[in-house]
């Protein structure tokens, strides 16, 4: 069984997960080249960030909050780990692990902003702020649709 071209053109034009794979991929290249002077990609940002501005009770807390499964999570904090910007810490209440930034940590996202406030600003001097709250709005609720 062969799929006709106009169904192929059609999924390529119509799908969500396609479409948002485009759009991560773009996003994600900016960041990445951006924060490659500080030696960190986006993503490992975006998880310093996390680890530094939320006190998550556990790992599995802290996957649910980035809606990454814990494999990649661990994963992804390990290099984190290895280059001392994070440590695990034993949660008070029970047996699960929780993450904390170190002082090197600290020091790499105070390097890291500024490079990170140039991305944002080629990403806001493209888009209105209105374009923009309406996208962010727009993916919370591609999620939530995906979710459900």
């Amino acid at each position: 069984m062969t799929i006709e071209k106009e169904k192929i053109t059609d999924i390529a034009n119509r799908c969500a997960s396609v479409r948002t794979l485009m759009t991560a991929r773009s996003i994600t290249r900016l960041y990445d080249q951006a924060l490659k002077n500080a030696g960190i990609t986006g993503t490992q940002f975006s998880l310093l960030v996390a680890i530094g501005s939320y006190n998550f009770n556990s790992i599995s807390e802290l996957g649910e909050a980035l809606n990454i499964e814990k494999s990649t999570l661990s994963r992804n904090l390990k290099p984190l780990i290895d280059a001392g910007l994070i440590e695990r810490e034993k949660a008070n209440v029970s047996r699960a692990i929780t993450h904390r930034l170190t002082a090197a940590g600290q020091q790499k996202l105070e390097t890291a902003f500024p490079l990170w406030q140039a991305a944002q600003a080629r990403v806001e001097e493209e888009l209105s702020q209105d374009d923009l709250q309406a996208g962010y709005r727009f993916m919370e609720r591609l999620r939530e649709a995906a979710d459900s």
